[in-house]
């Protein structure tokens, strides 16, 4: 037998069915309460190669220095970040980021 039960406040805004990602397996629960678990046999394809792909957010404003920079510098803005983190790194006594 399935107990309905009726969602209040914010969460009745949401979806009915709420899939959450763990490391190895997805857990649905579904609207009557029920926990189900179900491993993904190939997992995810992002995050795992050599080269991992990270996303800054500027406002306009400062991509835009950031982007003359580059330009006058004759460099990437991928080069400068890399730059950046690595003085980051050694400020801390900590190796610098290695690219190979």
């Amino acid at each position: 037998m399935t107990k309905l039960v009726k969602t209040t406040g914010l969460a009745a805004f949401t979806r009915k069915d709420v899939v959450s990602a763990t490391s190895d397996a997805h857990t649905r629960v579904s609207y009557d309460g029920e926990i189900q678990k179900k491993v993904v046999a190939k997992g995810r394809k992002r995050g795992k190669g050599e080269t991992v792909a990270l996303t800054v957010r500027l406002p306009r404003a400062e991509w835009e220095r950031v982007h003359q920079l580059a330009v006058s510098e004759g460099a990437s803005i991928q080069s400068l970040a890399i730059e950046g983190l690595s003085l980051v790194f050694s400020r801390k006594g900590l190796p610098e980021i290695e690219i190979k």
